[in-house]
C-alpha cells in the first residue's frame, strides 16, 4: 500500500485546532483553487461535518472527487475515504491530533492510496504531500 504523510505544530489548543479541521469549508481556504462542498450533512445536527457527511472537491461546477467522514473523535483523530470514484481502489485520510502543551497541537495528516492503474499511486499521493504541506502552513497562520 502507498501511503504518505505530513506532520505540522499548529501554535494554539487541540480544541481550536480540530474545530478548524473538522469543517469542511477550512478546505477551502487550506487547498485554494480547489473546492471543497459539503454534500450530505451528517446525522448530528450540532457537528454538520461528522461521521456520514459527505464533501465534493474540485473547480468550479466540476467536483469529481468524493470523501465521506467515516470516524470522528473530537480532539483526537478524523477519518475519511473516497467514495464512489471509479480510478481509486483504496483511499484512507487519517487525521490525528496531539496536544504537545495547552497552545501547541501537533497534526499528523497520513493517506494511503492504491489507484487502478499502475504507478499512478506515487505520482497522487506526491502531489497531495505538498498540497497539504503548503495548505497547513496557510492555516497554521490563521490560528
Amino acid at each position: 500500500m502507498n501511503a504518505m504523510q505530513v506532520k505540522k505544530k499548529f501554535n494554539a489548543p487541540v480544541e481550536q485546532v480540530f474545530e478548524l479541521l473538522s469543517k469542511h469549508a477550512t478546505y477551502n481556504v487550506a487547498f485554494a483553487p480547489i473546492q471543497v462542498v459539503r454534500v450530505k450533512d451528517s446525522a448530528d445536527p450540532e457537528r454538520p461535518d461528522g461521521i456520514g457527511s459527505v464533501r465534493r472537491l474540485g473547480l468550479g461546477p466540476i467536483k469529481p472527487l468524493q470523501e465521506e467522514i467515516t470516524l470522528l473523535i473530537p480532539n483526537q483523530r478524523i477519518e475519511y475515504k473516497i467514495i464512489k470514484n471509479p480510478l481509486v481502489k483504496h483511499h484512507l485520510g487519517v487525521i490525528e491530533f496531539e496536544s504537545v502543551d495547552e497552545n501547541k497541537t501537533l497534526v499528523t495528516y497520513t493517506i494511503e492510496l492504491q489507484a487502478r492503474a499502475p504507478f499512478v499511486s506515487k505520482l497522487i499521493l506526491a502531489q497531495l504531500k505538498s498540497a497539504i504541506k503548503l495548505g497547513f502552513s496557510k492555516l497554521a497562520k490563521t490560528v
